[in-house]
């Protein structure tokens, strides 16, 4: 449907009204109009029939022109304005176009009126449009700014003829200076920077004018009150239609947070790290404390005792079945011990039994030592899906852990559960003990392990617990490397 051009006629007379009626039917478009003749119509006819251009005469008797004119400015400014009379001057029709009219048709040459309306509605068109634009760049540098603003990013450019560097407001804001729209010298920045910093940054520029490659730097600011801002700054080379080098353009970004925030966890790794190594140290020491105990305070003892028979059976020919029998047992419990701390020490070859029968027998070898009642499910592991470092550190990890509630818990009941969910192995190891506020309460040498142990297969460790209500740890252990590497990977995934 073709949209119809809405003209605004304000005319009185009758005749006039049908000549210029005439004109119109000649324009080629689609048109339609409103006539109004006094100032209330006007006001109406501008903001409910809202015209797309305006004819009025220059006099006539309810109100003249000029005053059409003047409540056109203050109602509806952007629609053009023709005057269509036979009393307008030469000299006066320029001092109206000065202020404010669009054109004037006289009427007695009313053959021109068409060809003015359409120009009108075209430079109406035309300005509609660059209002259009202008206002949609405005804002897009508005949000632009708001961009620049929350990412501590802004924009500059550097003209290599003038020497003139124009920034963005928010490279103003992150030198700790007002906007300016003027542009500044590369004297004026490179005040700021820090005096360590000036050399290499200056070496940068240079190198990158010379070679026209884009170029990136970090450095440091020093504001006029003091602060110290570090500052990250790209910039390309911007050419003109023949080639040649006319300047700089590119970004500025307060890097200062994200600095300070990387500091940050620098020190908590290495914190965390100095943790780790005191965990495995300290356990290490625990380990040779047990083996040196059982060495010294008991094996040693029996070995001791053992020997003595053996010199007793040496001396007295008549007991000697006696000593050597007494001797054979002592040496047989030393054996005993030997085992015992070599179980506790090494996991048996994967080779020759399974991770779960391994732990079973762990388990079973706890429960001769301590009243614990201890369950275990995981059978439906598949064998295939774990290497030997994944199995050991799992039996390590039962270990360890089991090895905690004996110690801290005053747990009754345990409960370790190893199952598999597609990528992932995950183990589970419960009991009904005294519990603790994981709020509260600092990881122990035992928990920092097991973290580090989970860590070298890309494993997590979660913890459940609250006082007096028992202890749970979740491990979860991938296996999707391991899988990667075996041709069954795509069945195993499945």
């Amino acid at each position: 449907m073709e949209t119809k051009i809405k003209i605004l006629i304000v005319e009185h007379d009758v005749v006039d009204l049908e000549l210029i009626d005439v004109e119109l039917q000649n324009i080629g478009f689609a048109y339609e109009s409103l006539i109004v003749q006094n100032e209330q119509a006007y006001i109406n006819a501008l903001s409910n029939f809202i015209p797309d251009i305006i004819l009025a005469d220059y006099t006539f008797p309810s109100f003249d022109g000029p005053t059409a004119l003047k409540i056109r400015e203050r109602v509806s400014p952007g629609t053009p304005f023709i005057f269509v009379s036979g009393t307008i001057g030469e000299e006066k029709s320029i001092e109206l176009i000065r202020g404010g009219v669009t054109d004037y048709a006289l009427k007695d040459k009313l053959f021109t009126l068409n060809h003015k309306i359409l120009r009108a509605l075209i430079e109406s068109k035309a300005n509609q449009q660059k209002k259009r634009i202008e206002k949609e760049l405005i804002q897009s540098e508005r949000r632009l700014s708001m961009a620049e603003q929350m990412a501590h990013m802004g924009n500059w450019e550097l003209n290599f003829a003038t020497n003139d560097l124009k920034g963005s407001d928010e490279v103003f804001r992150i030198y700790g200076l007002l906007p300016d729209p003027n542009r500044q010298s590369v004297e004026f920045a490179l005040s700021f920077i820090h005096s360590e910093d000036v050399d290499s940054v200056l070496k940068t520029i240079t190198e990158a004018r010379e070679s026209l490659h884009d170029f990136s730097l970090s450095y440091r600011i020093r504001r006029k009150n003091g602060s110290t801002k570090d500052i990250y700054a790209e910039g390309k080379t911007e050419l003109d239609a023949t080639g040649n080098a006319t300047g700089f353009y590119g970004i500025v970004r307060d890097v200062t947070d994200m600095i300070v925030l990387e500091n940050k966890i620098a020190n908590e790794r290495l914190v965390i790290q100095k943790e780790i190594t005191h965990a495995v140290l300290t356990a290490l020491e625990n380990e040779r404390s047990y083996i040196g105990n059982e060495l010294n305070e008991n094996l040693s003892q029996i070995l001791a005792t053992a020997k003595m028979y053996i010199q007793l059976a040496k001396g007295k020919e008549e007991k000697r079945h006696i000593y050597l029998d007494m001797s054979y047992g002592f040496i047989q419990e030393a054996m005993t011990g030997i085992k015992r701390i070599s179980k506790a020490l090494v996991i048996p070859g994967t080779h020759i039994i399974s991770l779960s029968d391994n732990i079973k027998n762990l388990i079973h070898d706890l429960s001769l030592m301590h009243p614990l009642n201890i369950e275990f499910r995981g059978d439906d592991i598949e064998a295939d899906l774990l290497n030997e470092k994944l199995q050991l550190t799992i039996f390590r990890i039962v270990q360890e852990q089991l090895n905690n509630i004996l110690i801290h818990s005053g747990a009754t009941k345990a409960e370790v559960k190893l199952k598999r969910l597609k990528k992932d192995i995950l183990l589970f190891i419960s009991d009904n003990g005294e519990g603790c506020d994981i709020l509260k309460e600092k990881g122990g040498v035992g928990i920092i392990n097991i973290k580090t142990r989970a860590e070298l297969h890309d494993g997590k460790v979660a913890i459940v617990s609250t006082p007096g209500n028992g202890y749970e740890l979740k491990v979860k252990l991938s296996v999707y490397d391991y899988l990667k590497k075996t041709k069954t990977f795509r069945k195993k995934l499945t």
